[in-house]
């Protein structure tokens, strides 16, 4: 393309940049709803953001594949792309400025997602002129522009899902090299006491407040991703009680011992076709029972500190169900060998309850000093019917791992306090039904869990006094409220 011409397209393509920055600057996103209409339109922008997106990714792929001498001809088709992309880029942030005026948005987010996608129109903008003045300088634009893409991508990834939505799942060893924080844990303060069947000492909650238990986790799963720090939708933050009972643009949406009068409650028993319904977005509505922890909290008084204890008539949190054993048959045919095994042993083998096909939980606490590596190879022949071993303080080490991998159905492994290290611990993760795993006091680092931390089924892990720099970032995937 001649200079002159380009230099006009550059001219209108700046006209309508400065058009944009208009609104970006004068009518900023301000947590108010402005008309349907705005919205409507508005919300075309998820559709039209990924035009240039796929266009930058295009115009890449072109000019490198142009180096090339038998493809140097697909170079020219390269330059129509980036117009295309530049187009694209435009409208995309138009309608990205126009959902977050007119739909309630506001937060730094927000506004930081919004410029990202301005500076990206004009980084496109630089690398149409620059392409026909200064192939090097073109190159290194196009670079830079593809690395703004990706931030920019990234800002709109997490107002839509989340903030950790790119990271929650980053291995360990790459969070590393990139310097990603961990995720923060909430801990859940605990008490120690007794267990009434063992000496063993069990973690247990502490009381805690009804807020705490049950309606902030609902606020957390359910409202604070449109309604947090970042993203303020309608001036309105769920993620702390102060924030809840501060409200937002309709004032305050929590009337204490009121819920037929809070605007909060109100919203979240509407019709979900309603256009005033929580949550928005086709995001997944609250549940019968956590509509029913909502209106009790605010119905007790909307207080931080008043005990789960003291609520009356609260749905009882679910429990997971535990899938079916595949016994053939209950554990009652060998009871004459698990009794031999138990005197031969000095080990119990108790049932985990009346029911014949719960299975039966392996128990060392009596004395713990016989429990080794070859008793534990000795239990074999019934380790199809162990689900719970408690091997704490145990000789158990990596060589006993390898005979409880092939306890298939084993669902709780304690094995703190013994001489098990990061070698034996990956062996582990072939427990297709593992939950729980306590290494706490064992020689263990990051590298001997890292397999653990990505397995699914596993909801505790335990790595108090180890050598591990990270404690366990699994989060009770399936003990949501």
């Amino acid at each position: 393309m001649l200079l002159r011409p380009r230099l006009v397209l550059f001219g209108i393509g700046a006209a309508f940049l400065l058009i944009l920055l208009w609104p970006l600057l004068h009518a900023s996103p301000d947590g108010l709803e402005h008309g349907d209409l705005n919205q409507f339109v508005g919300r075309f922008h998820p559709l039209v953001v990924h035009l240039p997106i796929a266009f930058l990714l295009l115009v890449l792929l072109l000019e490198c594949a142009g180096l090339v001498r038998r493809w140097n001809h697909v170079r020219e088709s390269a330059e129509f792309v980036l117009v295309l992309a530049l187009i694209s880029a435009f409208v995309a942030v138009f309608l990205g400025w126009l959902l977050a005026w007119s739909g309630g948005y506001e937060g730094k987010l927000v506004t930081s997602h919004m410029w990202g996608g301005f500076s990206l129109a004009v980084a496109v903008l630089l690398c149409f002129v620059l392409r026909a003045w200064d192939k090097g300088v073109y190159g290194a634009a196009l670079f830079a522009t593809l690395v703004l893409l990706v931030w920019t991508s990234d800002q709109g990834g997490k107002l839509t899902h989340g903030e950790t939505f790119m990271t929650r799942h980053m291995p360990g060893k790459l969070r590393t090299l990139l310097r990603v924080p961990p995720i923060p844990k909430k801990v859940q303060p605990t008490i120690e006491a007794a267990s009434v069947t063992s000496t063993r000492l069990l973690a247990i909650p502490a009381p805690a407040a009804f807020f705490d238990a049950r309606v902030a986790p609902i606020f957390e799963n359910k409202c604070s991703n449109c309604h947090n720090a970042e993203k303020r939708k309608g001036k309105l933050r769920l993620d702390s009680f102060e924030n809840v009972m501060r409200g937002g643009k309709d004032g305050v949406v929590v009337k204490a011992g009121d819920p037929k009068h809070s605007e909060l409650f109100r919203r979240i028993n509407l019709p979900p076709d309603d256009k005033d319904f929580m949550p928005t977005d086709g995001k997944p509505p609250l549940t019968a029972s956590e509509v029913k922890v909502i209106e009790l909290w605010i119905a007790s008084g909307a207080s931080s500190s008043l005990p789960a204890t003291e609520v009356r008539g609260a749905p009882p949190l679910p429990v997971s169900e535990l899938p079916a054993l595949p016994f053939a048959s209950d554990y009652r045919p060998k009871l004459p060998l698990i009794v031999s095994l138990e005197q031969e042993l000095g080990v119990r083998l108790v049932p985990r309850s009346r029911n014949p096909k719960d299975g039966l939980i392996l128990r060392t606490v009596s004395a713990p000093e016989r429990c080794d590596d070859v008793a534990l190879a000795r239990l074999k022949v019934v380790g199809s019917l162990i689900v719970d071993a408690e091997l704490a303080r145990t000789k158990i080490t990596d060589a006993g791992l390898k005979t409880l991998a092939t306890f298939f159905n084993l669902r709780g492994v304690d094995l703190a306090h013994t001489p098990v290290t990061s070698a034996g611990v990956p062996i582990l993760a072939r427990l297709s039904r593992l939950e729980s795993l306590n290494l706490t006091a064992t020689a263990v680092d990051d590298a001997g869990v890292a397999a653990l931390r990505r397995k699914q089924t596993l909801k505790r892990l335990y790595l108090f006094e180890t050598k591990c720099t990270v404690y366990s970032e699994l989060e009770s995937r399936d003990e949501k409220p």
